[in-house]
Protein backbone atom coordinates (compact mmCIF):
# COMPACT_ATOMS: atom_id res chain seq x y z
CA UNK A 1 0.00 0.00 0.00
CA UNK A 2 2.89 2.45 0.68
CA UNK A 3 4.12 1.84 -2.72
CA UNK A 4 0.64 2.35 -4.28
CA UNK A 5 -0.12 5.82 -2.50
CA UNK A 6 3.53 6.91 -3.31
CA UNK A 7 2.48 6.03 -7.41
CA UNK A 8 -0.90 7.20 -7.29
CA UNK A 9 0.50 10.98 -5.44
CA UNK A 10 3.64 11.12 -7.16
CA UNK A 11 1.90 10.42 -10.44
CA UNK A 12 -0.98 12.71 -10.11
CA UNK A 13 1.65 15.59 -9.31
CA UNK A 14 3.69 14.72 -12.27
CA UNK A 15 0.87 14.05 -15.20
CA UNK A 16 -0.42 17.78 -14.00
CA UNK A 17 3.01 19.04 -14.22
CA UNK A 18 3.33 17.37 -18.15
CA UNK A 19 -0.23 18.37 -18.82
CA UNK A 20 0.47 22.09 -18.20
CA UNK A 21 3.06 21.58 -20.89
CA UNK A 22 1.04 19.64 -23.26
CA UNK A 23 -1.40 21.98 -22.61
CA UNK A 24 -0.16 25.02 -23.85
CA UNK A 25 2.05 23.46 -26.36
CA UNK A 26 -1.57 22.44 -28.14
CA UNK A 27 -3.00 25.80 -27.67
CA UNK A 28 -0.12 27.35 -29.25
CA UNK A 29 -0.12 24.96 -32.41
CA UNK A 30 3.15 22.89 -31.50
CA UNK A 31 2.66 19.33 -32.63
CA UNK A 32 3.27 17.20 -29.93
CA UNK A 33 4.17 13.24 -30.88
CA UNK A 34 4.34 12.29 -27.42
CA UNK A 35 2.73 12.63 -23.99
CA UNK A 36 4.55 10.34 -21.43
CA UNK A 37 4.05 9.42 -17.84
CA UNK A 38 8.11 7.78 -16.59
CA UNK A 39 10.42 7.33 -18.54
CA UNK A 40 12.12 3.85 -19.99
CA UNK A 41 10.13 0.97 -21.48
CA UNK A 42 6.80 2.12 -22.29
CA UNK A 43 2.78 0.64 -23.33
CA UNK A 44 0.25 3.30 -25.00
CA UNK A 45 -2.00 4.48 -27.86
CA UNK A 46 -1.85 7.00 -30.42
CA UNK A 47 -5.02 9.64 -30.94
CA UNK A 48 -4.45 11.86 -33.89
CA UNK A 49 -0.66 12.75 -33.86
CA UNK A 50 -0.18 12.10 -30.11
CA UNK A 51 0.97 9.00 -28.79
CA UNK A 52 0.03 8.58 -24.94
CA UNK A 53 2.89 6.63 -23.02
CA UNK A 54 2.95 4.82 -19.60
CA UNK A 55 6.51 4.28 -19.36
CA UNK A 56 8.01 1.56 -16.67
CA UNK A 57 9.85 4.41 -14.25
CA UNK A 58 7.52 6.68 -12.60
CA UNK A 59 10.12 8.77 -10.82
CA UNK A 60 9.11 11.94 -13.75
CA UNK A 61 7.62 12.37 -17.09
CA UNK A 62 7.35 14.29 -20.38
CA UNK A 63 5.91 15.86 -23.36
CA UNK A 64 8.00 15.11 -26.73
CA UNK A 65 7.51 18.07 -29.35
CA UNK A 66 8.58 18.29 -32.99
CA UNK A 67 11.42 20.30 -33.01
CA UNK A 68 12.10 20.30 -29.40
CA UNK A 69 16.24 20.32 -28.97
CA UNK A 70 15.75 17.73 -25.99
CA UNK A 71 14.89 15.05 -28.85
CA UNK A 72 16.76 16.20 -31.73
CA UNK A 73 20.42 15.34 -32.53
CA UNK A 74 22.58 18.26 -33.93
CA UNK A 75 22.53 21.74 -33.94
CA UNK A 76 19.72 23.63 -33.86
CA UNK A 77 17.84 25.83 -36.77
CA UNK A 78 14.41 26.86 -36.92
CA UNK A 79 12.49 24.16 -39.13
CA UNK A 80 10.52 24.99 -41.79
CA UNK A 81 7.45 23.55 -40.00
CA UNK A 82 5.82 26.24 -38.33
CA UNK A 83 4.02 23.18 -35.84
CA UNK A 84 7.67 22.76 -34.51
CA UNK A 85 8.64 24.01 -31.39
CA UNK A 86 12.06 26.02 -32.27
CA UNK A 87 9.98 27.73 -35.16
CA UNK A 88 7.73 28.94 -32.39
CA UNK A 89 8.58 32.70 -31.15
CA UNK A 90 10.61 33.15 -27.92
CA UNK A 91 7.65 34.10 -26.01
CA UNK A 92 5.46 31.41 -26.78
CA UNK A 93 8.18 28.39 -26.21
CA UNK A 94 8.87 30.06 -22.49
CA UNK A 95 5.02 29.90 -21.98
CA UNK A 96 5.57 26.19 -22.75
CA UNK A 97 8.13 25.82 -20.23
CA UNK A 98 6.55 27.82 -17.66
CA UNK A 99 3.27 25.97 -17.71
CA UNK A 100 4.72 22.75 -16.31
CA UNK A 101 5.83 24.18 -13.08
CA UNK A 102 2.91 27.06 -13.40
CA UNK A 103 0.54 23.67 -12.73
CA UNK A 104 2.20 22.87 -10.17
CA UNK A 105 2.17 25.89 -8.33
CA UNK A 106 -1.41 26.45 -9.33
CA UNK A 107 -2.61 22.63 -7.88
CA UNK A 108 -2.63 23.57 -4.15
CA UNK A 109 -4.95 26.60 -4.71
CA UNK A 110 -7.67 24.17 -5.60
CA UNK A 111 -6.69 21.55 -3.34
CA UNK A 112 -5.99 23.55 -0.28
CA UNK A 113 -9.51 25.08 0.35
CA UNK A 114 -11.07 21.04 -0.14
CA UNK A 115 -8.82 19.63 2.63
CA UNK A 116 -10.23 22.81 4.80
CA UNK A 117 -13.99 21.75 3.43
CA UNK A 118 -13.52 17.80 3.80
CA UNK A 119 -11.53 18.03 7.20
CA UNK A 120 -8.39 16.57 8.87
CA UNK A 121 -7.38 15.19 12.23
CA UNK A 122 -5.74 18.02 14.08
CA UNK A 123 -4.69 17.98 17.71
CA UNK A 124 -6.89 19.13 19.88
CA UNK A 125 -4.18 21.09 21.52
CA UNK A 126 -3.18 23.85 18.43
CA UNK A 127 -6.06 25.57 18.67
CA UNK A 128 -5.96 26.28 22.85
CA UNK A 129 -3.90 28.86 23.91
CA UNK A 130 0.03 28.23 24.28
CA UNK A 131 0.67 27.47 27.58
CA UNK A 132 3.78 25.48 28.09
CA UNK A 133 2.09 21.73 29.49
CA UNK A 134 5.63 20.70 30.58
CA UNK A 135 9.54 21.17 29.72
CA UNK A 136 12.11 18.22 28.78
CA UNK A 137 14.64 17.95 30.70
CA UNK A 138 17.95 19.28 29.73
CA UNK A 139 16.53 20.27 26.79
CA UNK A 140 17.03 24.00 25.20
CA UNK A 141 13.84 25.29 26.19
CA UNK A 142 14.67 23.87 30.13
CA UNK A 143 18.64 25.30 29.83
CA UNK A 144 16.74 29.35 28.76
CA UNK A 145 14.81 28.90 31.93
CA UNK A 146 11.52 28.20 30.38
CA UNK A 147 9.07 26.54 32.79
CA UNK A 148 5.40 24.49 32.65
CA UNK A 149 2.55 26.95 33.36
CA UNK A 150 4.53 29.79 31.24
CA UNK A 151 2.21 31.25 28.81
CA UNK A 152 4.01 31.86 25.42
CA UNK A 153 2.51 35.90 24.17
CA UNK A 154 4.95 36.04 21.02
CA UNK A 155 7.61 33.63 19.15
CA UNK A 156 10.45 35.77 17.50
CA UNK A 157 8.20 39.19 17.81
CA UNK A 158 4.83 37.65 16.37
CA UNK A 159 2.00 37.95 19.11
CA UNK A 160 0.48 33.75 19.31
CA UNK A 161 -2.63 33.36 20.87
CA UNK A 162 -3.06 29.79 19.74
CA UNK A 163 -0.06 26.45 19.86
CA UNK A 164 -0.71 26.46 16.08
CA UNK A 165 0.60 29.69 15.63
CA UNK A 166 3.90 29.18 17.84
CA UNK A 167 4.57 25.36 16.23
CA UNK A 168 4.89 27.51 12.64
CA UNK A 169 7.08 29.87 13.63
CA UNK A 170 9.40 27.02 15.39
CA UNK A 171 8.86 24.77 12.11
CA UNK A 172 12.49 25.46 11.66
CA UNK A 173 16.10 24.27 10.94
CA UNK A 174 18.70 22.72 14.02
CA UNK A 175 20.52 25.70 14.96
CA UNK A 176 17.93 28.12 14.34
CA UNK A 177 17.53 31.09 17.57
CA UNK A 178 13.88 31.23 18.98
CA UNK A 179 12.94 34.53 20.52
CA UNK A 180 9.93 34.44 23.28
CA UNK A 181 7.82 36.75 25.00
CA UNK A 182 6.61 34.08 28.17
CA UNK A 183 3.86 35.64 30.68
CA UNK A 184 4.76 33.63 34.10
CA UNK A 185 2.25 35.00 36.80
CA UNK A 186 2.19 38.90 36.54
CA UNK A 187 5.39 39.10 34.80
CA UNK A 188 6.50 39.49 31.06
CA UNK A 189 9.51 37.37 30.57
CA UNK A 190 12.25 37.61 27.13
CA UNK A 191 13.66 34.11 26.66
CA UNK A 192 15.71 32.87 23.90
CA UNK A 193 16.58 28.90 22.67
CA UNK A 194 18.26 26.99 20.01
CA UNK A 195 16.70 24.37 18.28
CA UNK A 196 18.32 20.78 18.72
CA UNK A 197 18.42 18.30 16.12
CA UNK A 198 15.61 15.82 16.31
CA UNK A 199 16.80 12.03 15.72
CA UNK A 200 16.86 11.21 11.99
CA UNK A 201 17.92 14.75 10.81
CA UNK A 202 14.37 16.22 10.27
CA UNK A 203 14.48 19.41 11.33
CA UNK A 204 14.33 20.79 14.79
CA UNK A 205 13.09 20.94 18.67
CA UNK A 206 12.71 23.23 22.24
CA UNK A 207 12.01 20.54 24.82
CA UNK A 208 8.26 22.54 25.28
CA UNK A 209 6.34 21.08 22.03
CA UNK A 210 2.98 19.80 23.19
CA UNK A 211 3.59 16.80 21.25
CA UNK A 212 5.95 15.45 24.33
CA UNK A 213 3.43 15.85 26.77
CA UNK A 214 0.20 15.17 24.45
CA UNK A 215 -0.84 11.42 23.44
CA UNK A 216 2.08 9.80 24.77
CA UNK A 217 0.53 6.96 26.25
CA UNK A 218 2.37 3.71 25.60
CA UNK A 219 0.35 2.62 23.09
CA UNK A 220 1.88 0.26 20.26
CA UNK A 221 0.72 1.20 16.33
CA UNK A 222 3.56 -0.32 14.24
CA UNK A 223 6.61 -2.40 14.44
CA UNK A 224 9.80 -2.21 12.58
CA UNK A 225 11.40 -5.12 10.23
CA UNK A 226 12.41 -7.90 11.92
CA UNK A 227 11.01 -6.15 15.65
CA UNK A 228 12.27 -8.00 18.27
CA UNK A 229 8.61 -6.99 20.20
CA UNK A 230 6.53 -8.37 17.33
CA UNK A 231 8.42 -11.54 17.06
CA UNK A 232 7.81 -12.03 20.93
CA UNK A 233 4.34 -11.64 19.71
CA UNK A 234 3.43 -8.47 20.53
CA UNK A 235 0.35 -6.63 19.15
CA UNK A 236 -0.83 -3.44 17.31
CA UNK A 237 -2.89 -1.88 20.01
CA UNK A 238 -1.55 -2.94 23.20
CA UNK A 239 -0.94 -0.99 25.53
CA UNK A 240 2.25 -1.42 28.25
CA UNK A 241 1.25 -0.97 31.05
CA UNK A 242 4.75 -2.09 32.87
CA UNK A 243 8.03 -3.13 32.45
CA UNK A 244 9.83 -6.10 35.06
CA UNK A 245 6.73 -5.30 37.38
CA UNK A 246 7.60 -1.35 37.07
CA UNK A 247 4.48 0.74 36.34
CA UNK A 248 4.96 2.43 32.53
CA UNK A 249 3.06 5.74 32.70
CA UNK A 250 4.13 6.91 29.48
CA UNK A 251 5.83 6.25 25.78
CA UNK A 252 8.99 8.15 26.92
CA UNK A 253 9.33 6.32 30.08
CA UNK A 254 9.06 2.57 28.00
CA UNK A 255 11.40 4.39 25.79
CA UNK A 256 13.90 5.13 29.03
CA UNK A 257 13.29 1.39 30.81
CA UNK A 258 13.78 -0.57 27.61
CA UNK A 259 17.55 1.47 26.90
CA UNK A 260 18.18 0.63 30.42
CA UNK A 261 17.86 -2.98 29.56
CA UNK A 262 21.02 -3.24 27.51
CA UNK A 263 19.81 -5.65 25.54
CA UNK A 264 18.81 -8.26 28.18
CA UNK A 265 15.78 -10.14 28.27
CA UNK A 266 13.10 -7.80 29.57
CA UNK A 267 9.38 -8.67 30.57
CA UNK A 268 6.85 -6.43 29.40
CA UNK A 269 3.02 -6.63 30.72
CA UNK A 270 0.34 -5.11 28.23
CA UNK A 271 -3.26 -4.55 28.30
CA UNK A 272 -5.03 -5.95 25.39
CA UNK A 273 -8.79 -5.99 24.94
CA UNK A 274 -9.07 -5.69 28.89
CA UNK A 275 -6.82 -8.31 29.69
CA UNK A 276 -3.08 -8.24 30.57
CA UNK A 277 -0.67 -10.12 28.52
CA UNK A 278 2.99 -10.88 29.82
CA UNK A 279 6.17 -10.90 26.77
CA UNK A 280 9.46 -11.37 27.45
CA UNK A 281 11.31 -9.64 25.20
CA UNK A 282 15.06 -9.03 24.27
CA UNK A 283 15.93 -5.35 23.38
CA UNK A 284 18.46 -4.78 20.36
CA UNK A 285 20.72 -1.93 19.74
CA UNK A 286 20.31 0.93 17.22
CA UNK A 287 23.43 2.50 16.30
CA UNK A 288 21.57 5.24 14.67
CA UNK A 289 19.77 6.25 17.49
CA UNK A 290 22.51 5.24 20.00
CA UNK A 291 20.04 2.83 21.96
CA UNK A 292 18.17 -0.17 22.85
CA UNK A 293 15.48 -0.37 21.05
CA UNK A 294 12.52 -3.32 20.57
CA UNK A 295 11.24 -2.09 17.10
CA UNK A 296 7.91 -0.34 17.89
CA UNK A 297 5.98 2.79 16.47
CA UNK A 298 3.28 4.70 18.87
CA UNK A 299 -0.19 4.67 18.03
CA UNK A 300 -2.41 7.74 18.82
CA UNK A 301 -5.00 7.97 20.39
CA UNK A 302 -7.98 8.97 18.72
CA UNK A 303 -9.13 11.45 21.90
CA UNK A 304 -6.32 13.47 21.45
CA UNK A 305 -7.40 14.81 17.93
CA UNK A 306 -10.52 16.29 16.12
CA UNK A 307 -11.80 16.93 12.81
CA UNK A 308 -12.10 20.42 11.69
CA UNK A 309 -14.25 21.33 9.03
CA UNK A 310 -14.87 24.74 7.34
CA UNK A 311 -17.64 26.35 5.00
CA UNK A 312 -16.27 27.48 1.28
CA UNK A 313 -15.44 30.64 1.84
CA UNK A 314 -13.50 30.34 5.39
CA UNK A 315 -12.11 27.13 3.14
CA UNK A 316 -10.66 29.21 0.47
CA UNK A 317 -9.28 31.93 2.55
CA UNK A 318 -7.80 29.65 5.03
CA UNK A 319 -6.53 27.43 1.71
CA UNK A 320 -4.70 30.58 0.46
CA UNK A 321 -3.15 31.48 4.04
CA UNK A 322 -1.98 27.88 4.35
CA UNK A 323 -0.26 27.42 0.81
CA UNK A 324 1.72 31.22 1.55
CA UNK A 325 2.70 29.46 4.50
CA UNK A 326 4.31 26.48 2.49
CA UNK A 327 5.51 28.62 0.01
CA UNK A 328 7.53 30.94 2.41
CA UNK A 329 8.59 27.48 4.15
CA UNK A 330 9.90 26.13 0.98
CA UNK A 331 11.46 29.03 -0.18
CA UNK A 332 13.37 29.28 3.93
CA UNK A 333 14.94 25.43 3.53
CA UNK A 334 16.20 26.21 -0.03
CA UNK A 335 17.84 29.69 1.40
CA UNK A 336 19.16 27.28 4.52
CA UNK A 337 20.49 25.05 2.15
CA UNK A 338 22.43 27.49 0.05
CA UNK A 339 23.43 29.39 3.11
CA UNK A 340 24.96 25.89 4.78
CA UNK A 341 22.58 26.52 7.51
CA UNK A 342 20.63 23.53 6.72
CA UNK A 343 21.89 20.01 6.66
CA UNK A 344 21.14 17.82 3.69
CA UNK A 345 19.62 15.12 6.27
CA UNK A 346 16.81 17.99 5.97
CA UNK A 347 16.03 16.43 2.87
CA UNK A 348 13.24 13.70 1.98
CA UNK A 349 13.94 11.58 -1.12
CA UNK A 350 11.43 9.09 -2.34
CA UNK A 351 11.83 6.40 0.39
CA UNK A 352 10.84 9.44 2.61
CA UNK A 353 7.76 10.66 0.46
CA UNK A 354 6.74 7.02 0.05
CA UNK A 355 7.00 6.61 3.71
CA UNK A 356 4.54 9.89 4.38
CA UNK A 357 2.04 9.27 2.01
CA UNK A 358 0.80 6.06 3.42
CA UNK A 359 1.04 8.06 6.65
CA UNK A 360 -0.77 10.62 5.46
CA UNK A 361 -3.69 8.46 3.17
CA UNK A 362 -4.04 6.29 6.50
CA UNK A 363 -5.06 9.37 8.30
CA UNK A 364 -7.62 10.14 5.95
CA UNK A 365 -8.17 11.87 2.79
CA UNK A 366 -7.51 15.17 3.71
CA UNK A 367 -4.28 14.42 5.55
CA UNK A 368 -3.29 12.84 1.72
CA UNK A 369 -4.66 15.79 -0.20
CA UNK A 370 -2.91 18.50 2.69
CA UNK A 371 0.54 16.37 1.88
CA UNK A 372 0.14 16.26 -2.07
CA UNK A 373 -0.57 20.46 -2.21
CA UNK A 374 2.56 20.95 -0.14
CA UNK A 375 4.78 18.09 -2.69
CA UNK A 376 3.04 20.30 -5.36
CA UNK A 377 4.25 23.36 -4.37
CA UNK A 378 8.08 22.12 -3.74
CA UNK A 379 7.81 19.97 -7.08
CA UNK A 380 6.52 23.68 -8.79
CA UNK A 381 9.58 25.65 -6.92
CA UNK A 382 12.16 23.46 -7.48
CA UNK A 383 11.44 23.33 -11.27
CA UNK A 384 12.05 26.58 -11.84
CA UNK A 385 15.60 26.60 -10.09
CA UNK A 386 18.18 27.96 -12.90
CA UNK A 387 19.70 23.98 -13.43
CA UNK A 388 19.81 22.93 -16.85
CA UNK A 389 17.48 19.97 -17.72
CA UNK A 390 15.23 21.72 -15.66
CA UNK A 391 12.46 24.14 -16.25
CA UNK A 392 14.62 26.62 -14.69
CA UNK A 393 17.38 25.56 -16.91
CA UNK A 394 15.68 25.83 -20.21
CA UNK A 395 14.21 29.37 -19.30
CA UNK A 396 17.63 30.37 -18.75
CA UNK A 397 18.62 29.82 -22.11
CA UNK A 398 16.31 31.49 -23.28
CA UNK A 399 16.82 34.39 -21.19
CA UNK A 400 20.03 34.13 -22.66
CA UNK A 401 18.63 34.16 -26.49
CA UNK A 402 16.60 36.56 -25.92
CA UNK A 403 19.31 38.98 -24.41
CA UNK A 404 22.14 38.37 -27.14
CA UNK A 405 19.56 38.04 -30.17
CA UNK A 406 20.48 34.52 -30.37
CA UNK A 407 20.37 30.71 -28.89
CA UNK A 408 23.18 29.25 -27.36
CA UNK A 409 24.89 26.38 -29.45
CA UNK A 410 24.07 22.86 -29.06
CA UNK A 411 27.83 21.73 -27.41
CA UNK A 412 27.60 24.41 -24.92
CA UNK A 413 24.09 23.56 -23.95
CA UNK A 414 24.93 19.54 -24.11
CA UNK A 415 27.75 20.72 -21.86
CA UNK A 416 25.22 22.54 -19.29
CA UNK A 417 23.01 20.01 -19.50
CA UNK A 418 25.22 17.34 -18.59
CA UNK A 419 26.56 18.93 -15.63
CA UNK A 420 22.76 19.80 -14.21
CA UNK A 421 22.04 16.15 -14.87
CA UNK A 422 24.98 15.24 -13.16
CA UNK A 423 24.02 17.58 -10.14
CA UNK A 424 20.65 15.98 -9.68
CA UNK A 425 21.59 12.32 -10.17
CA UNK A 426 24.14 12.83 -7.27
CA UNK A 427 21.66 14.77 -5.02
CA UNK A 428 19.17 12.26 -5.86
CA UNK A 429 21.82 9.39 -4.96
CA UNK A 430 22.68 11.55 -1.38
CA UNK A 431 18.74 11.75 -0.23
CA UNK A 432 18.31 8.70 -0.92
CA UNK A 433 21.14 7.07 0.98
CA UNK A 434 19.94 9.14 3.89
CA UNK A 435 16.22 8.28 3.25
CA UNK A 436 17.48 4.23 3.66
CA UNK A 437 19.70 4.90 6.50
CA UNK A 438 16.84 7.19 8.57
CA UNK A 439 13.94 4.40 7.66
CA UNK A 440 16.04 1.24 7.78
CA UNK A 441 19.92 1.72 8.80
CA UNK A 442 22.67 1.60 6.60
CA UNK A 443 25.23 -0.69 8.68
CA UNK A 444 22.01 -2.88 9.74
CA UNK A 445 21.20 -3.29 5.47
CA UNK A 446 25.20 -4.05 5.22
CA UNK A 447 25.20 -6.39 8.49
CA UNK A 448 22.42 -8.55 7.14
CA UNK A 449 24.16 -8.58 3.54
CA UNK A 450 27.40 -9.96 4.92
CA UNK A 451 25.40 -12.39 7.01
CA UNK A 452 24.49 -14.09 3.43
CA UNK A 453 28.10 -14.92 2.68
Amino acid sequence: MTILYFIVGLGLLIFIHELGHFLVAKFSGIRVERFSLGFGPHVGFKVGETEYCLSLLPLGGYVKMSGQEDFEEGEIVPLDDPRAFSSKSLWTRMKVVLAGPGMNLLLPFILMPIVFMIGRQEPKYLSQPPQVLGVQAESSAAKAGVEKGDLILAVNGKAASSWDQVMREISKPAGTEIQFQLKRGDKTLEKSAKLEALEGGMGGYLGLEPVFFVDIEPLIGAFTPDSPAHAAGMKAGDKVVAINGAAIADWNAMADHVNQSKGKETRFTVERAGEKVELKISPVFNPNLNKYVIGVAKASNPDNFVKRQYGLGEAFQKGVKENLMLFGMTFKVLKDLVTLKASYKELGGPVRIAQISAKAAQQGLGNFLYLLAFLSIQLGVLNLLPIPVLDGGHLLFMVYEGLAGKALSMRKRLIAQQIGMFMLLTLMVVVTVNDIDAVWGLKDIFDKVKGWF
